[in-house]
């Protein structure tokens, strides 16, 4: 009994380990601009879907954690908010596993984030309410998952790198509005480029899941 307890804390170590170290790694290739900051977006936004997925939110929080920290230091030039950066892989890792690991209680605490998050964007940039619609439609499949007879087996991943994905983008754009004072008028420019990240984010994830939940051992991903 012991030795198996032992053995499933050096199997979740290595969870963590390996997907902390997978989102440093790809921490250092740059995707696309960040409008308002002298910064970038890395593909790393395809490994936080991920680590939602394929880890429990314990796990996950840890590894985003872990990730990010390391990746703030290592590639400065992708924290466009300083330390706070780091927030965005935690939120959209975390809450995203909760959603895809706890049911409705997870789906619950996710919704209530993006509603957070797009209330505090409407507050400052109510005269540009189209960019929060990707969170609310985020808020809508969230929802939809609750209930298994409206979400297909083979949708089921792709519907939660969408989740994890915005959510991790609600951070962002609550740190974007509050801590760089963004005007609406910039978000109207930002919207075609958000859309086009997180469309990366959601596809890459779904199709990194998928490949890892295939060619790693059973007992490592699930």
């Amino acid at each position: 009994m012991k030795q198996k307890t032992s053995s499933n804390k050096a199997l979740k170590a290595s969870r963590i380990g390996v997907f902390a170290t997978l989102y440093v790694v790809t921490s250092l290739v740059p995707i696309s601009m960040f409008i308002g900051a002298p910064s970038f977006l890395a593909l790393n936004l395809i490994i936080t879907p991920v680590i939602a997925i394929l880890l429990s939110p314990l796990e996950s929080l840890l590894a985003s954690f872990f990730g990010g920290v390391i990746a703030f230091y290592i590639s400065p030039s992708q924290a466009m908010f300083g330390p706070y950066t780091v927030l965005l892989p935690v939120m959209g890792a975390t809450l995203g596993s909760l959603a895809f690991h706890k049911a409705k209680p997870g789906v619950l605490a996710t919704s209530i984030f993006l509603a957070i998050a797009i209330a505090a964007y409407l507050t400052r940039n109510y005269p540009f309410p189209y960019f929060i619609v990707p969170h609310s439609i985020a808020i809508t499949f969230a929802i939809l998952s609750t209930l298994k007879k409206m979400t297909p087996s083979h949708l089921k991943i792709p519907l939660y790198t969408y989740i994890s994905t915005m959510t991790e983008q609600g951070m962002m754009m609550i740190f974007a509005v509050y801590l760089l004072g963004l005007p609406w008028q910039v978000f109207v420019g930002v919207l075609p480029l958000m859309v086009y990240e997180r469309l990366v984010g959601t596809i890459g994830a779904a199709v990194v899941t998928i490949s890892l939940m295939k060619i790693l051992p059973r007992n490592f991903v699930e």
